[in-house]
């Protein structure tokens, strides 16, 4: 099968220890990497320029890419994107949204359902709480993978030195600070209110994909103060390397977590939040989550497999 992803090139990442900016090895490229060795060929189209209008402007280069490029099929990840590829001409379009895309942009929704109904062949979303709230066309919950290749369990002094982080209890926050969903505000409240000098909270946003793994291992739990998600990618990885993880009742996270040792859900109350993080902190239980993502199908080969399905259905 032959397949043009057509994803966002803004953003970018910078891997400190290669001195470059590259685009970023997310989750819509390493899913396309994941089926290209599946036999299947992908191609990539990244849209550059911001705002609907930036995205607006692509529409004659997405559609001199399909033309040229005898696709199966077009698959659009997230919403501006999918808006974009489906005003560039008449082909079979699946499109992937993400959270913010259905649960953060209410402006924006109508014109979501509008196309989901009557433009776009499939719509994954990321949870039974978004497809709720979509309501409109043929929609399929499909998750991200997570690459366990990548993400392993290593050992925490070695991560540390690699990325020369003190000696202290580390609790680590994986998200764009400057975004208000992700609400850093209260995980800072929260650590404050632990009260010890040996407990640091690290935001981390912008490296490599590639160096992620070694934050997760030099790491002693994850927080997610999240007012909403799709599924969290973060909280997946953490468990792909075994890290503790204490988070807001957001997404998938308690479908995927519950009853796992080292695993909290929290609600929205500072205090609260700190309880657990003092629990984890201060545990020697065995985390033990990974073989969980196995269980669940959450692994990437795993996904790329229920993608594939999805596709055929398109072109039966």
């Amino acid at each position: 099968m032959r397949i043009l992803f057509v994803l966002s090139g803004n953003s970018r990442e910078t891997d400190p220890a290669a001195g470059t900016e590259q685009v970023p090895l997310k989750n819509p490229v390493h899913q396309g990497e994941t089926l290209m060795e599946l036999g299947n060929e992908v191609d990539f189209y990244f849209i550059r320029g911001k705002g609907l209008a930036g995205y607006l402007r692509n529409i004659p280069h997405i559609r001199k890419k399909v033309r040229k490029g005898g696709y199966d099929l077009v698959h659009a990840h997230y919403s501006l994107t999918a808006f974009a590829v489906s005003l560039a001409g008449r082909f079979r379009i699946v499109v992937s949204l993400a959270g913010s895309d259905v649960l953060g942009m209410p402006g924006l929704l109508p014109l979501t359902r509008f196309f989901s109904r009557y433009r776009w062949k499939k719509v994954i979303v990321k949870t039974e709480a978004m497809k709720e709230r979509l309501r409109a066309g043929d929609i399929i919950v499909l998750p991200n993978g997570v690459d366990t290749g990548l993400f392993f369990p290593s050992d925490r002094s070695e991560a540390r030195k690699q990325l020369g982080l003190p000696d202290k209890r580390i609790v680590l926050f994986v998200a764009d600070p400057s975004r208000a969903e992700k609400n850093i505000t209260l995980a800072h409240e929260a650590v404050g209110l632990l009260g010890r000098d040996d407990v640091i909270l690290l935001p981390v946003h912008g490296v490599s994909h590639c160096r992620m793994p070694l934050y997760y291992n030099a790491a002693d739990a994850l927080l997610l103060t999240s007012l909403w998600e799709g599924s969290v990618n973060a909280v997946k990885e953490a468990m792909a390397c075994n890290l503790a993880v204490v988070s807001t009742d957001v997404g998938d996270v308690r479908a995927n977590v519950s009853g796992l040792a080292g695993y909290h859900i929290t609600s929205y109350k500072a205090a609260e939040i700190a309880g657990k993080l003092a629990l984890v902190l201060d545990s020697s239980v065995k985390i033990n989550a990974r073989e969980r993502l196995f269980d669940l199908g959450l692994d990437s080969a795993s996904v790329a497999g229920r993608l594939i399905e999805i596709y055929k259905s398109v072109n039966s």
